[in-house]
Parts: C-alpha cells; sequence; structure tokens
C-alpha cells in the first residue's frame, strides 16, 4: 500500500497572477468611471448667461428758454463804467446808466462849470497850478490824490436829485480817482489816458445832490495820483 500525503515543500511561494493584470483592471475601472462622469453631465447643457449693456447717460442739455433769459439779461445789464471822451476827437457812446430811471433828478438845476483852478476851491498847499494852453481857462491842477483832496465848492441844486458830472482831465496813462458829493460814499472812477499832458479828455458820471449847497470832492489814497484835472460840469439829469 502506497501512501500519498501533501507535496514536499520545496521553500518557493506559489506562482500567482501577474502584476501588469492588477494594473490593468485599474486602469479600465478608471477609464469607465470617467466615461460614466462624462455621460451624465453631457446631459445638461450650460445655462445662457443674460447680455447686458450699458449705455453711456445723455448729456443734459439746458432748456432753450433758460438759457434766452440768462442771454437777455445778460445783454440788458448796464456797464457801471464812465463813458470818456477826448478833446479835437469823436466822444465814444455812453452806455447806460447803472442808477434806477425812476430816481428824481435835480431838476430845475441850471449848468455850471467849475474850473479846478478856481480860488474859491479848497486844495492842500501840495496841489500846483500848471498853464495848459488846451485846458479851460489855460490851466489844470497838479498833485491831486496821495491822501490829498481837492474840493469843488459852489454847486447849488434848488432840489434832491440826480446829475450828471462832467470831468474834464489830462493824463499819458490810465489812472483812478476816487469822487464823491458832500460827505457821501466815494465813487472810483478809471480816467483812460488822455494821449499827452497837454491833450483834455473827459468821463461823465452820476451823483446825487441834496437840496442847498453841494460839494464834490477829488483824491485817491497813499501812493495813488489822479490825472490832473481841468475842470467839471454839473447838470441836472
Amino acid at each position: 500500500m502506497i501512501e500519498v500525503g501533501p507535496p514536499a515543500y520545496t521553500g518557493r511561494r506559489r506562482a500567482g497572477p501577474p502584476r501588469y493584470v492588477f494594473v490593468a483592471v485599474l486602469v479600465v475601472v478608471a477609464l469607465v468611471a470617467l466615461l460614466l462622469r462624462t455621460m451624465a453631465g453631457g446631459d445638461s447643457a450650460p445655462r445662457p448667461q443674460a447680455e447686458v449693456s450699458f449705455e453711456a447717460p445723455a448729456p443734459v442739455v439746458p432748456p432753450m428758454e433758460s438759457t434766452a433769459a440768462a442771454t437777455s439779461a445778460a445783454a440788458q445789464s448796464p456797464s457801471a463804467r464812465p463813458s470818456r471822451s477826448v478833446t479835437g476827437a469823436p466822444a465814444s457812446s455812453s452806455p447806460p446808466s447803472s442808477s434806477p430811471t425812476t430816481s428824481p433828478s435835480a431838476g430845475g438845476t441850471p449848468a455850471k462849470t467849475i474850473e479846478a483852478e478856481a480860488s474859491a476851491n479848497r486844495r492842500p498847499s501840495q496841489m500846483t497850478v500848471r498853464e495848459v494852453s488846451t485846458a479851460s481857462g489855460g490851466r489844470a491842477v497838479t498833485g491831486v490824490g496821495n491822501n490829498r483832496v481837492l474840493e469843488f465848492t459852489g454847486i447849488t441844486a434848488q432840489r434832491a436829485g440826480e446829475a450828471t458830472v462832467t470831468v474834464a482831465y489830462l493824463s499819458t496813462e490810465e489812472r483812478s480817482c476816487r469822487l464823491r458829493t458832500g460827505r457821501g460814499a466815494w465813487q472810483q472812477i478809471r480816467f483812460p489816458a488822455s494821449g499827452a499832458w497837454d491833450r483834455v479828455a473827459t468821463v461823465t458820471l452820476t451823483v446825487r445832490l441834496e437840496v442847498g449847497q453841494n460839494t464834490i470832492e477829488a483824491g485817491n489814497t497813499t501812493g495813488r495820483w489822479c490825472p490832473d484835472l481841468d475842470r467839471i460840469t454839473v447838470a441836472p439829469r
């Protein structure tokens, strides 16, 4: 009788499936999973995004009525500059007066011309009278300003109201001068160059006269000089 037992141990491991089989299986599983995911996601189409456009706001145009009104108001605004004329040349057109048209005038008061060098005027000793052949009376007063005031006297008004004052002057350069009536507020008046120290020019302004005697003063602040003054003419409006 022959006994058959387990095979004798030889020291070697039993041969199993090769390793590349496991790798191939993993690759196949991964490909299948990827294919399933792709098929599942392909059914849902991407949602279209809403198209948004941005347009620049239209410019704001002011109403034509407002523009026309502003233009009309600017055109009707009176100029504050006094008018100027030069002896021997045509006088420039006078701008509209800035005084209200309803103001009463010093009616009944005759026009009067007062020479700057008249002895009745009050002037400091620093002011001098110089000979000028083209000036009214042949003379003019120089040195007006720099805190020195020339006071014209002998102006009489029969009633209170406005009057026009025409100042005759001489200057080779543009200057400014301050004028006032009585103890009223000073007005700074622009005097364009007359062209020469012997050429007379005029500027015109509006003042208010009180009943009875009035004075008109001309002067300037420290370091500022008025043009040489020839005369003033005061006339009711």
